[in-house]
């Protein structure tokens, strides 16, 4: 945005449009002394918060009038560059309802710089315009931007059960509150668009994060926003404050970080914490060690797929899959396990374990008394090696096949993709047949297994 010539009137861009003498009278209600009044003591106090700090942050107020419609109503913004905890009501722009400055600062001797509009200017007006907002605060706060760096690659920051969710508007001490995350650009002004889309997608939001630059938060009037942002202030503290030792922040109990979403979460190093971060402490892990320890069985398929589909499927085709591959090294080393199995099974009594005739007397024989020891082994529901080992070379055989299709709970690949954009990894904990099933199921596996 331009500096003006004195006694002009420009837009948000700095193009001069035409004078302010129809403006001199209105510039001087009360109303406008007060808002500039109560925007330069506001800058003072967040200045005290560290919220503007570095001449970085700012605030923009509507300035009250009951006779005219808030979205026409003049619109008080504080100044670029300029110590906020030295601001006077005199620092301050006042712009029309659709962006036009009517008001610029005066000069001031060095080493202060010309007076320039904060380049928040275009999103502020952008969130007047789409919120109807009664006043809008950005703020550089410390918490506001490590909190998004903790997830780096999260779209969201999501808390819940904090007594400070009460003083955000819409939302309760049991509600999950959502805060959308956008990227950081090199300017200010090239935050429009992505602001633009956070807003409209999280209709209930009044607030929108950039990461690693800090945080805008409006309301209908300015104590709204005030508050508003205060209690964000506070959530995003709590948050760092719970990370740090090791507690989950986004579940209701805020237990120990062991899970994303519910689903177990692992580094690797038991002895360290479970989720995302790297604030040097002995609960935290690095960002690169952040993965999820997921199950399968009833976690992202249904349990009713293994017992139902895979075990009869691995019951019906044990033959045909010993006579199709019996000459392979792969089931050569199968049917030596479930050899020395039988073996111990016979001398352990164990009831359906029958005696394997030598190779001699045909592989057709040999074959069914495999059959006949696995079928045994399946009924039983027997959880040994010999007999998991060979279902998951059946299994994957019917997965190249198309002979079976993996079954996954709808959230499955949604969650899926989330974490894999989040740079979470995610690892799978079961038998054998789970690297077949994630290998020729009909979801995207997130890496390499």
């Amino acid at each position: 945005m331009g500096v003006l010539s004195e006694g002009a009137v420009g837009n948000a861009n700095g193009n001069e449009v035409g004078t302010t003498a129809s403006f001199a009278g209105y510039m001087e209600t009360r109303g406008v002394r007060e808002a500039r009044v109560l925007a330069s003591e506001l800058c003072r106090h967040m200045y005290t918060l560290g919220w503007f700090s570095g001449t970085g942050g700012s605030i923009t107020i509507k300035v009250h009038d009951d006779s005219i419609p808030k979205p026409r109503q003049l619109v008080v913004i504080s100044p670029s560059g300029v110590q906020k905890e030295r601001m006077v009501p005199e620092d301050m722009y006042v712009l029309s309802s659709d962006g036009f400055i009517l008001s610029t600062p005066p000069l001031k001797p060095y080493p202060h710089k010309p007076p320039k509009c904060t380049d928040c200017a275009p999103l502020f007006m952008k969130v007047y315009e789409m919120r109807d907002a009664g006043a809008v605060i950005h703020s550089h706060g410390m918490e506001s931007c490590i909190v998004t760096m903790i997830l780096p690659f999260s779209k969201e920051f999501r808390i819940t059960h904090m007594e400070m969710i009460k003083g955000i508007k819409g939302h309760g001490y049991h509600d999950e509150l959502v805060v959308p995350i956008i990227e950081n650009t090199a300017h200010e002004a090239e935050l429009v668009e992505s602001l633009t889309e956070a807003i409209t997608a999280y209709p209930k939001t009044t607030a929108v994060l950039v990461r690693n630059h800090g945080v805008y938060v409006w309301g209908d009037s300015w104590i709204s926003a005030k508050t508003q942002a205060e209690c964000y202030h506070y959530l995003f503290d709590a948050a760092i404050k719970l990370h740090q030792l090791g507690l989950d922040w986004s579940t209701p109990t805020h237990g120990p970080i062991r899970s994303i979403n519910g689903i177990w979460g692992c580094n690797g190093t038991m002895s360290r914490g479970l989720k995302v971060g790297g604030l040097s402490l002995d609960d935290m892990i690095e960002p690169s060690q952040r993965c999820i320890l997921l199950d399968i069985e009833g976690t992202t398929t249904p349990i009713s797929f293994v017992t139902d589909v895979l075990f009869p499927y691995a019951h019906a085709n044990v033959g045909k899959h010993l006579a199709a591959t019996f000459d392979s090294e792969e089931t050569q080393d199968d049917i030596n396990l479930l050899r020395s199995q039988i073996q111990h099974d016979l001398e352990q009594g164990v009831v359906g374990a029958v005696p394997i005739p030598p190779d001699y007397v045909g592989k057709e024989l040999v074959i069914a008394s495999f059959v006949a020891n696995v079928e045994a082994m399946i009924r039983a529901d027997r959880n040994i090696t010999a007999l998991k080992q060979l279902q998951g070379h059946i299994w994957r055989t019917g997965f190249q096949s198309n002979e079976l299709v993996g079954v996954v709970f709808d959230d499955v690949p949604e969650a899926l993709e989330r974490w894999h954009a989040s740079g979470i990894k995610v690892l799978y904990l079961l038998s054998l047949f789970i690297y077949y099933f994630l290998s020729f199921a009909s979801i995207s596996c997130p890496i390499p297994l």
